[in-house]
């Protein structure tokens, strides 16, 4: 049933509720402290954190400073980003929007739900054919802006959408054949990408009624591609999904020329994903991952996502997951 929370979009008040009871509990006590350290400059990423602060922290003066921010800026991309950096933008925007679309002072919320819907339509254009990491991040923005304009049918076809990915796409093995496909040493990016737009789409879907988490088929789900991912945090040199100049996606082969910092720094930027899925799904190898890096912050992937989506050993013990 379609029933958006207006909320926070990846997260809602019970996310809210654990991570306040459990602040003195890792991973949620060093998540707590960035919070309340972190002073971005970016607009959006500004956005992202007061309005993080006014859902999590109750800090009033924090959500009108988010407010002020989305009165003043636009939420459509700049004209230099790539199409996935562009999607993401709107994205993030509208999950700044979606935390203090109830404060008080949001005097003119329509307005921004405007130029966000102009923002969209833009990027549904036909301008070039897109990659397949691009569908799949405008699908999943697709989504996001259903759950903020309240536009039932659009969900449902960003849903179904979805589901076509999950059930043609994804290999059992976890691997996205048709990622690979783009220009040369950029593969394991795309399919990075293209797998967290699949999380955020299940996450966000998942909170305003639709509950794609649980969909699976022939043994797939949007967590499948994780696990495959993880391995190449680790051994990036064993890499060889590359597109050959016929279109072809079989793994090339030779030696990967990524290199073990470049990639390790992409998978933190984009550390999201893992914490999300996590949260669904525990897994010792991801929590090893996990320990490393948190407390995880993506602008992209939610935001501080350790506060919103962290695990707890207690928490891991008493569902039985060790």
């Amino acid at each position: 049933m379609f029933q958006p929370q207006h909320y926070g979009l990846y997260f809602t008040d019970e996310s809210v509720q654990r991570a306040r009871k459990q602040r003195d509990q890792e991973p949620f006590r060093s998540a707590w402290t960035l919070l309340r350290q972190r002073k971005p400059l970016d607009l959006l990423a500004l956005a992202q954190h007061q309005g993080l602060l006014y859902r999590f922290d109750g800090d009033d003066e924090a959500g009108a400073r988010a407010v002020r921010i989305l009165e003043q800026d636009s939420p459509a991309p700049s004209q230099a980003a790539g199409f996935v950096e562009a999607a993401a933008t709107v994205m993030t925007w509208a999950q700044c929007f979606e935390m203090v679309r109830d404060h008080p002072t949001f005097s003119q919320p329509g307005e921004w739900m405007r130029q966000f819907a102009s923002a969209v339509d833009d990027l549904n254009q036909p301008g070039h054919d897109l990659l397949f990491d691009e569908q799949v991040w405008l699908n999943a923005l697709n989504l996001v802006a259903s759950i903020v304009l309240e536009q039932e049918a659009s969900f449902k076809q960003a849903a179904n959408q979805f589901r076509e990915i999950v059930r043609q796409d994804i290999h059992p093995e976890g691997y996205l054949r048709r990622a690979a496909v783009g220009p040369a040493g950029e593969s394991l990016k795309r399919m990075l990408l293209a797998a967290q737009a699949l999380i955020l789409t299940a996450e966000a879907a998942t909170h305003a009624g639709e509950n794609l988490w649980a969909f699976n088929e022939r043994g797939v789900s949007a967590l499948t591609s994780a696990p495959y991912l993880l391995y190449y945090y680790y051994y990036p040199e064993k890499w060889r999904w590359d597109s050959k100049p016929e279109g072809d996606t079989i793994p090339v082969e030779g030696e990967s020329h990524l290199t073990i910092e470049a990639v390790q720094e992409l998978y933190q930027r984009h550390a999201g994903l893992w914490e999300m899925a996590q949260h669904q799904s525990w897994s010792k190898d991801r929590e090893t991952l996990l320990a490393a890096i948190r407390p995880v912050y993506d602008l992209w992937g939610g935001g501080l996502v350790t506060l919103t989506h962290g695990t707890t050993e207690a928490r891991r013990k008493r569902f039985g997951l060790f």
